[in-house]
């Protein structure tokens, strides 16, 4: 490439300038929905009955190619993730992305490989399958609508008649939804299986559904749970050895282990760290008790009631902080930090489990440097109380939620409150049974 080129480069205005080198790194993806919002925008000029400048005659063929060649690219993306997610399986598949353009065999091989690896992406490949099937029907690799004839000089679309514009609309508006909601699933799975919280046999969900057979863990001595095993062995297709791993990932797994009726300890805390921690929290921060009708925020202050409310802050932590006496520990801290975060991660508890591993190691590293600066932080967090909640709540602590709420008398401040209650606040869209 030389070295200057006058064609594609920057100038003004600076905002019609597009970065190409230094945004991001885009992926097949992003390349993909650049050609989609081209296809569509095509579309719509054309079906617009005023333009007189696009018409259908015209337009179809560059329409046509950008969706085709948006459906290549992004089937291509979430083959480079399932390549990820099959490394986390112990598998390892290959395809040649670069070299490969024929959206038929890309579409087999993925629909082979990904149902392979998880029985979830059956539902939506059916839903896709017809029409990335009808563009592989009529431009398998991309030539049929670039060309009007083919490299032995035959001109394209010989069988294909007419194209009408409302129909590739309402396709291709359908097909990118699905396509969009593949991506989601794929990129769920790709975090989901790097928690490594699955066997050769089950995947996480299934794990959810063979925890929802097992009986309460307190009748697991009596005689009935060996017979309980071996139909859950039939069922499942598991040998003896296979069910003993998935059981034992099931009681260390604070989603699953609550379903045999067995709960894991939280983290670094328990009941008495939280009261003690919100004594002190609350005296910093009252408002949360005027938070009322499902209101939140806090009233605005003038500098004079700012100051003052800094001043007895301060006084307030002192006396804390005096009166300490070498209760709190890098274990505590963690643990407060842990529930605190993981709210905002709310999706998987194994991610709890990391956050807390990663604030003790901080912590007792660092605890005689920084244990104040750490705790006073955290005691600054004025949605503490909110994390904490939802946090308790997730993990299946409802009993300790609800106990802190009415010690509190905090139970018109959160407007998300019965939705964690239901759990409908953890829910995941498209991912039914999580």
């Amino acid at each position: 490439m030389r070295i200057t080129n006058s064609t594609f480069r920057g100038g003004e205005p600076s905002w019609a300038n597009a970065c190409v080198r230094s945004n991001g790194s885009p992926s097949y993806v992003e390349y993909a929905k650049g050609f989609s919002k081209a296809a569509n925008l095509i579309i719509d000029q054309a079906l617009d009955y005023e333009s007189v400048h696009f018409h259908v005659d015209d337009m179809v063929y560059p329409a046509c190619f950008n969706m085709r060649h948006s459906v290549e690219l992004r089937l291509k993306g979430v083959i480079e993730d399932l390549e990820v997610i099959a490394k986390w399986k112990g598998r390892r598949i290959e395809f040649d992305l670069v070299g490969s353009h024929d959206v038929g065999n890309i579409w087999e091989f993925f629909k082979r490989e990904s149902e392979a690896l998880d029985i979830r992406y059956q539902s939506i490949n059916e839903k896709i399958e017809p029409t990335i099937l009808d563009i592989a029907d009529v431009d398998a690799t991309g030539q049929t609508f670039r060309y009007p004839v083919d490299r032995d000089s035959r001109k394209h679309l010989i069988e294909v008649a007419i194209i009408n514009f409302n129909v590739l609309k309402a396709k291709f508006t359908s097909l990118e939804k699905e396509l969009d909601n593949l991506l989601f699933l794929t990129e769920f799975l790709r975090e989901e299986y790097s928690l490594n919280t699955f066997t050769t046999k089950l995947s996480r969900k299934e794990l959810f559904f063979l925890a929802g057979k097992l009986p309460n863990i307190t009748s697991w001595r009596n005689d009935t749970f060996k017979e309980t095993k071996k139909k859950l062995m039939e069922q499942f297709s598991l040998g003896s050895r296979d069910l003993s791993k998935a059981i034992d990932l099931i009681k260390s797994n604070y989603e699953l282990s609550h379903k045999i009726g067995s709960r894991l300890p939280l983290k670094g805390i328990d009941e008495y760290d939280l009261i003690w921690f919100l004594d002190f929290w609350m005296e910093l921060n009252p408002e949360i008790l005027s938070r009322k009708n499902h209101t939140s925020g806090l009233a605005e202050l003038d500098v004079d009631s700012m100051l003052d409310s800094l001043e007895r802050d301060a006084k307030v932590k002192e006396k804390f902080w005096d009166n300490l006496n070498g209760y709190l520990t890098p274990e505590s801290l963690a643990g407060l930090n842990a529930i605190f975060y993981f709210a905002r991660d709310k999706k998987f508890s194994e991610r709890y489990v990391t956050f807390y591993e990663n604030e003790l190691q901080e912590s007792t590293m660092h605890f005689n440097e920084c244990v104040w600066s750490s705790f006073m932080h955290m005691a600054d967090k004025t949605n503490f109380f909110d994390n904490l909640v939802m946090s308790l709540f997730f993990l299946h602590y409802d009993d300790l939620a609800e106990e802190l709420i009415d010690i509190y008398g905090v139970s018109d401040a959160f407007n998300w409150l019965d939705k964690a209650r239901t759990r409908e606040l953890f829910s995941l869209p498209g991912l039914a049974g999580y």
